[in-house]
């Protein structure tokens, strides 16, 4: 009760900076929360700067209830401040919703993270992607390529025990629209031919079955019994 009291004090002797610095503060939660939990690389000390409005409006709000700054004068200088900090945390924002949109890694540390942040499971691009990567996979190699413009890519490999691959074998045999190997998919306009030409390898080996997901053409999952390796890899169409 005392302290509802003294909350309602400052806001009778300081209403506008007070009021302000509430809406700051609910602001920088909501944005901090944005930049650190959807971005593949948090902004966790940048996202920060977003809480200048909040210290700033707070400061006014002390030294107006302390009686050394005049409310009118209290006032004017909040009227200014919304303005001039506005626009300053509205260009910051989109410079680093940009820069986040444009970051990819490589980090494999990160994978499930990335699948949280661009929807999965419930993204049609990367439902056939496991939801973690298996403890007992080798060799393991991961890339995400997000981009501006909305097209992204998302690429993984591992190695894995014979039971395993085979397992995958049979899983995909039976969800796969087209099957076979990369020069057949690729002579029929089933695949491009840059498909798998990353992750270790400049082109993908004959003894690998390419398996075609989905009618769009960008889903695909590649699995080699001889070398006991399985590659994922999905991306969007400029």
């Amino acid at each position: 009760m005392i302290r509802i009291k003294k909350i309602n004090l400052i806001v009778k002797q300081a209403k506008l900076p007070a009021l302000l610095t509430m809406i700051s503060l609910g602001l920088f939660i909501v944005i901090y929360l944005f930049v650190t939990l959807t971005a593949v690389e948090p902004y966790y000390l940048e996202g920060l700067m977003f809480a200048v409005p909040f210290v700033i409006f707070g400061i006014i709000t002390y030294f107006t209830v302390k009686g050394k700054l005049k409310l009118k004068t209290s006032n004017l200088t909040s009227i200014i401040l919304i303005f001039v900090l506005g626009i300053l945390m509205m260009f910051s924002f989109i410079a680093m919703s940009v820069d986040a949109a444009g970051i990819g890694t490589t980090d494999v540390a990160k994978y499930q993270r990335v699948l949280r942040i661009t929807g999965y499971p419930n993204d049609k691009l990367t439902e056939h992607f496991p939801n973690k990567i298996p403890e007992n996979a080798k060799n393991i190699r991961f890339e995400y390529t997000p981009s501006i413009f909305g097209s992204k890519s998302f690429k993984l490999k591992f190695e894995l025990d014979t039971v395993l691959i085979d397992n995958y074998i049979k899983e995909f045999s039976t969800k796969a629209i087209k099957s076979g190997s990369l020069d057949e998919l690729y002579n029929n306009n089933e695949i491009p031919i840059n498909t798998f030409t990353i992750l270790g390898y400049n082109e993908l080996p004959d003894d690998f079955t390419v398996f075609k997901l989905e009618s769009k053409g960008t889903s695909f999952v590649a699995i080699s019994k001889q070398r006991n390796e399985i590659i994922f890899v999905a991306f969007t169409l400029d």
